[in-house]
């Protein structure tokens, strides 16, 4: 550690006096005595009750030219001159932090809560755990023309011995149960079908290639149209490469950490996905194969209400209804069939509706 000289304090009590005394004698008897040389771990000493210090958040070098430090320096800038802006990023910094304690409150120690014996068919040995985050694009506001953001919405550990469908098969999307059609001429029909029971297909692009699932005889390659687009002359796109999703195993990839690749389903729904951390796997991780992809995170949303009755939850949507405030606009089932049919269930004026799920409806 160092040469301590006499005068250094001999309980916590007087670092404080002892602080001030080698500030005020830098140049006199503590530092000839080699107190300037320790000063420093005098900051080891702390009880931990003081605040840490936050300049380095706000200091900026100049002769950095990194994209991430310049939207740092302008987010602290935007934080100072705008006190609404600063309480909003705190609020949502708050309840951030609560919704990841509540996830591994709910998802529990694995060390404690599967220490039960495991089939040998089902337990894991040698293998590497990879944590893997699914971000989906947001819209803020109310307006159809407010800027998507995008932000985390699912978190998972998977196995490196286990194939890319089984991570998309875990994979949750709001878009995979809607049922297409509009159902205003009879909203009692039952006859439509999931969105995710109709079009089956999709891929994950990563370091130019396309992991295509194309488990059902009725799947599409939805990567041909981009791969005929990045070929054509002057694109200088490419090259790109296909492979089948179920052939192939995460310990196969070439990925980075941090990257952001893509998963498309139904047509053009994306997601950003990004590997964020790898390990070996441990003893204190859960030792039963059936258990992963693991979910460890789930953004919860805002549930959509009624615009009229502003209680219950959105169950339809409807586009040209003279009825809605808005247009398109959410109705509960209730405020749906009363404001749009008769007392016979006959329709009400020209509109199309379509039956609504909610995201933070879907588990």
């Amino acid at each position: 550690m160092g040469f301590v000289c006499d005068a250094m304090p001999r309980n916590g009590r007087d670092i404080t006096v002892f602080r001030k005394r080698c500030n005020r004698k830098r140049n006199g008897y503590f530092y000839r005595h080699g107190c300037g040389i320790e000063l420093g771990l005098v900051d080891t000493l702390k009880n931990g009750d003081e605040l840490p210090d936050m300049t380095l958040l706000k200091t900026f070098p100049e002769d950095v030219d990194l994209m991430t430090v310049k939207i740092q320096k302008s987010e602290m800038i935007k934080r100072e001159t705008s006190s609404h802006y600063k309480q909003f990023i705190n609020k949502k910094l708050k309840y951030k932090t609560v919704q990841e304690k509540l996830s591994k409150f709910k998802s529990g120690n694995p060390a404690n809560e599967f220490t039960q014996d495991v089939p040998s068919d089902y337990k894991i040995g040698h293998d590497v755990i990879l944590e893997i985050s699914i971000h989906t694009a947001t819209c803020m506001g109310a307006s159809v023309n407010t800027q998507p953001k995008l932000g985390l919405d699912q978190k998972f550990q998977v196995l490196g011995s286990q194939r890319l469908t089984e991570l998309r098969d875990k994979i949750s999307c709001v878009n995979d149960l809607t049922i297409s059609g509009d159902f205003s001429e009879n909203p009692d029909d039952t006859s439509g079908f999931y969105a995710k029971d109709v079009y089956r297909s999709g891929f994950f692009y990563m370091e130019g290639v396309f992991y295509n699932d194309l488990r059902e005889v009725d799947s599409r390659d939805y990567s041909s149209e981009i791969r005929k687009w990045a070929a054509e002359q002057g694109r200088g796109i490419g090259p790109m490469t296909v492979q089948g999703m179920d052939d192939v195993f995460f310990l196969d990839l070439k990925v980075r950490l941090g990257q952001p690749y893509l998963y498309l389903h139904q047509g053009n729904c994306e997601h950003i996905i990004i590997f964020t951390d790898i390990r070996l796997f441990h003893n204190d991780d859960i030792q039963d194969r059936r258990e992963y992809p693991r979910l460890t995170y789930k953004r919860t949303y805002k549930r959509s209400i009624c615009r009229v009755c502003e209680i219950h939850s959105s169950r339809w949507l409807t586009y040209g209804s003279e009825h809605a405030p808005d247009d398109p606009s959410f109705f509960c089932d209730q405020c749906f069939r009363a404001l749009h049919y008769d007392k016979d269930g006959k329709k009400l004026g020209d509109f199309k509706a379509y039956k609504y799920f909610d995201k933070q409806a879907v588990v």
